[in-house]
Formats: structure tokens, sequence, C-alpha cells
């Protein structure tokens, strides 16, 4: 009879100490990711007293290029990000036109559950916003062109492709009025990214981003 008691209370132990190291683990895993996803967005995202004069960093300006010296900006997009505290990132997309043609502001809004996001999709890709018809990729474009590669965008993917990702497109017609005033469509979708006006901070938020995915369960797509 002892033996038993003998054994159950070793059991109890074990299961006590099994649980309690997995109560740490989901303790520490929960505060990596907050910790993480904070820093992204108070790095990010505008706040008073933050990065780039409280601006953030999710700014990028198209210009269009009239002839060697002269050029006009065209669009300015503003992308900023909210989470849940959790793994659910949302983010927005706010496209401002510039000029008196451009008269249609746009909103995008991409819903993102970081555990469906293939963290080895998450990829830093540098363009000259002078020129921005050209990328970075290609040293020999970077020398042709003379492209000034100052600024970056990170793409990323959801594991095996999955339309995983909930895009909502808002266009505002401002001369219209009525039913006309308003286009709206909602769909899902694969991808999506994080406009950056700082190359050497793009990657430091690409190495937060596939860190916050890994903790959040994003494994690598398996095709």
């Amino acid at each position: 009879m002892k033996q038993w008691k003998g054994i159950a209370l070793l059991l109890s132990v074990v299961i006590v100490g099994v649980g309690c190291f997995f109560a740490y683990r989901l303790i520490a895993l929960h505060r990596d990711r907050s910790e993480t996803l904070l820093w992204m967005d108070q790095t990010y995202n505008p706040h008073e007293g933050g990065d780039n004069s409280g601006l953030g960093h999710g700014w990028e300006t198209h210009y269009l290029q009239k002839g060697s010296l002269d050029e006009e900006v065209t669009e300015k997009f503003n992308m900023t990000f909210t989470y849940d505290g959790d793994c659910k990132m949302v983010i927005r997309d706010e496209t401002m036109p510039v000029g008196v043609y451009n008269e249609t502001p746009r909103i995008t809004t991409y819903t993102v559950n970081l555990c469906d996001i293939d963290p080895d999709s998450i990829k830093v890709k540098t363009f000259d916003s002078h020129k921005d018809v050209f990328n970075c990729s290609d040293p020999k474009d970077v020398e042709l062109f003379n492209l000034n590669c100052d600024s970056a965008t990170i793409k990323f993917l959801t594991r095996n492709g999955a339309a995983a990702i909930n895009e909502e497109f808002v266009e505002t017609f401002t001369k219209l009025t009525g039913k006309d005033h308003e286009y709206r469509n909602i769909s899902k979708t694969n991808m999506c990214w994080l406009s950056v006006d700082d190359v050497s901070y793009a990657q430091r938020l690409a190495k937060a981003l596939k860190h916050a995915v890994e903790v959040c369960g994003g494994k690598p797509s398996k095709f």
C-alpha cells in the first residue's frame, strides 16, 4: 500500500512539474509576442515623440518625372497597423492623391492572423521613390538608372498560398454623391505588405515581423 502511495505521489509531482513547465512556456511566449508587437507598433506607427519626428515609418511617395530635373508628387501612401494583443493584425493602407486630377482617395484594410503567414516569405524589396517603376533587386539597373534605393516594401505571403487574409477596399469619388460616391469591395487574398520609408529600419522591422509570426505559430509553406 505504501508503495502505491509513493508511486502516486511521484506521478503527482511529475504532472505538476510538467504543467508548470508548459505554463511557464506559454507565459514566456505571450510576453515575447507582446514585446515584439509593441516594439513594431511604437516604431512603425505614428506616435507623439516617436520615430521620424512622431510620423512613424509607414510612408511612401510616388513621383511623376516630367524631365531630368522636374518632377511632381502624384500620390502619398500611409500605412499603419493595429493588433489585438494576440496574433491578429489589421493593416490600413491609405492613399492620398495629390493634384487636381487625383481626387479619389483609397483605403485598403487587411485583416491578418499572423499564424497564417509563412515566415520564410517575408522579404524586403527596395526601390527608388523618385523612379518607382524600377526596383533595386538588380544591381545593373541600380547603376544604369542611377537609382537611389531609399524606400522599401516588406512583402509576405500566407502559408501554402491560402486565401486567408481579409481585404476590404474603399475608393471615394469626392465629386460624386449618392450611391456613386463610394466604391467598396471585400475579398480574400494570400499576400500583404508594409511600406517603409527607411531601408535600414525595414530590415529590423522584417526581422521583428518574422519573429512575431513564428511565436504566433506561423510555419513555412509545404507544396
